[in-house]
């Protein structure tokens, strides 16, 4: 699910800000981003993001206000270095050219924060991801909380659809019993033939178990029973399962609709297709 969470926190004379931004997907996908400056502070921030979150893409966005220098140190090994390793770069590509010193400070890690400060500002860091992280948590559980409900909803209406059709399935057999006596008794005018009670009786008994959807209608409910068991179980892996769900409830109302015979449960079913199509969208916003 997506949602959105911001964390601060100071230390010395800087300010920390985290954002973190999720949205939908399969696995956990964490994507850091923090100013050079901080060097490798970013695994503290993906540390706690991936204790605090089970799945999603998840981006996250360290600022650092008030840091230039005086929050920073150069790191004179790494720098001279650099700036060696550009000298020889020079000598092979274009030997002459100047080398302006100031090359050397866009080389990634040759500021990094100050080693005094480094527990001080990794705690505040920390502490920063763990309020981002919560703010986080609580919208994807109110999204999660809202999802529930509306699933719930359109549960009901496959549910209530489900057992119209149920109530039906009597009229429909008596209806075509009767379709069946009056074409034949219109066959028969004129002649001396006497309509075989028994032999409409075979027949009516034969679309009859043609047209059972006694063993759909349970399936359903039962794939319906487990949705709904699966919402309130609210673990993470639930979206797999529910799109599983969704794909079988899809193949009993395929088999309900070619068994149909019947105007009116035909239209139920289109219904409870349309109903389900709804229910498949919202759950990709759990996968």
């Amino acid at each position: 699910m997506t949602g959105f969470g911001a964390g601060e926190a100071t230390f010395a004379a800087h300010a920390l800000r985290v954002e973190l931004r999720a949205v939908n997907h399969r696995h956990l996908d964490v994507r850091v981003r923090v100013p050079s400056e901080l060097g490798d502070l970013g695994s503290v921030v993906e540390d706690v993001v991936r204790l605090r979150c089970g799945r999603g893409r998840v981006e996250a966005q360290v600022s650092w206000q008030g840091a230039g220098t005086s929050g920073s140190e150069l790191d004179y090994e790494r720098a001279r270095r650099a700036y060696l390793l550009l000298l020889k770069l020079r000598d092979e590509l274009a030997p002459g050219e100047p080398v302006p010193l100031s090359a050397v400070f866009s080389v990634p890690g040759v500021f990094s924060a100050r080693h005094w400060q480094r527990d001080d500002l990794e705690s505040s860091l920390r502490s920063a991801t763990e309020q981002a992280a919560s703010e986080l948590h609580a919208m994807r559980t109110r999204e999660g909380a809202a999802l529930v409900v509306d699933l719930t909803g359109r549960l009901a209406c496959l549910r209530s659809e489900g057992l119209a059709i149920a109530e039906r399935r009597p009229e429909v057999v008596e209806a075509a019993q009767k379709r069946l006596v009056r074409r034949i008794e219109k066959l028969l005018e004129g002649t001396t033939i006497e309509l075989d009670g028994a032999r409409v009786a075979q027949e009516v008994a034969w679309f009859a178990d043609k047209s059972d959807v006694t063993e759909e209608l349970t399936r359903l409910a039962s794939h319906l029973d487990e949705f709904e068991r699966s919402l309130a179980a609210q673990v993470d892996s639930v979206g797999r399962k529910l799109d599983f769900l969704v794909q079988e409830v899809g193949r009993e109302l395929n088999t309900l609709g070619s068994k149909a015979n019947d105007a009116e449960i035909s239209r139920r079913v289109v219904e409870m297709k349309a109903e389900l199509e709804r229910i498949r969208e919202q759950v990709q916003n759990i996968l």
